[in-house]
Formats: structure tokens, C-alpha cells, sequence
């Protein structure tokens, strides 16, 4: 992949607008959002993909560490799908989830995504069928670097 994409951890969640654009990009619109109310389980943490100071992506982590990361929201801009980002941005969670010492993905595909999942060496979680999980191998090569700021 050619293009010159930039993964950006965000300081506060995307305003409403940003959220629902995105949502109806992704045929979305009449899902309810996760709740942004602080967990005392874990923390939230959205992601930004940006193309040329474009965002183009985003992504919502639950983050349980040191046991797992729920990988609530992933949504990439139709006019960018298929060009191999949502398999980019997924490296770059599992490398910043092993940061962080988390050493699973856990997430509930939506409507026609099971495919690229399962391409991400995802599989149905034992205990709840409905969730995919992935175990983070801890020492699969750092594609990024430096990783994060």
C-alpha cells in the first residue's frame, strides 16, 4: 500500500457530527452509539486514520488491559475501502494494544464484515459465538516506529 496514512490517537471523542457522518457512510445511521460514559473496568480510546490531513477512519477501543481490547467502532470512508487500510489500522491497534500489554482482540462484527475479520486471523470466541476474538502473537515483528507519542 502506497499511501502515506497516519494512525493518531485522538484527546477527546469525535464530536456528534463527525460520529454520524461516518455512521451513514458506513449504512450505520440507525445504530445507537456506544455510550461514551467513563468505565471503571477499562478506558476509552478513539483512533483517528488520516490520509493528507484527511481523517478517513475511525475507531472506537474499549480498553480492559490487561486482559483484552474491545474493538467497538471501525469505519473507514467508502471511498477508501478496499485499498487494504482497514487490514493497516488493524496492525496498528494490535501493536498499540501490546503496548499497553493487552494481548487480545475482542469485537462484535457488523452486517457483511465477518470476512475481512476472519482475514485478520479472528475467530468465534468460545463462550460468547456472537463475539470474534484474536490472541495478539507478542512477537510478531513492529511494522511502526517509533510507535506512539
Amino acid at each position: 500500500m502506497d499511501l502515506d496514512l497516519q494512525f493518531r490517537l485522538m484527546k477527546a471523542a469525535p464530536t456528534a457530527k463527525v460520529l454520524q457522518a461516518f455512521r451513514q457512510d458506513a449504512n450505520m445511521a440507525g445504530i445507537a452509539p456506544p455510550a461514551n460514559a467513563a468505565d471503571a473496568r477499562g478506558r476509552i480510546q478513539w483512533i483517528s486514520v488520516e490520509l493528507k490531513n484527511r481523517q478517513i477512519g475511525i475507531a472506537r477501543l474499549e480498553l480492559a488491559a490487561p486482559e483484552f481490547c474491545f474493538v467497538s467502532e471501525l469505519m473507514i470512508l467508502s471511498a477508501y475501502r478496499g485499498q487494504g487500510i482497514g487490514h493497516w489500522v488493524m496492525k496498528r491497534v494490535e501493536q498499540y494494544c501490546l503496548e499497553l500489554g493487552i494481548k487480545r482482540l475482542l469485537l462484535e462484527a457488523g452486517h457483511g464484515t465477518d470476512n475481512f475479520y476472519k482475514s485478520q486471523a479472528f475467530v468465534a470466541d468460545p463462550l460468547i459465538p456472537r463475539l470474534l476474538r484474536k490472541e495478539i502473537n507478542p512477537f510478531q515483528r513492529k511494522m511502526f516506529s517509533p510507535l506512539f507519542q
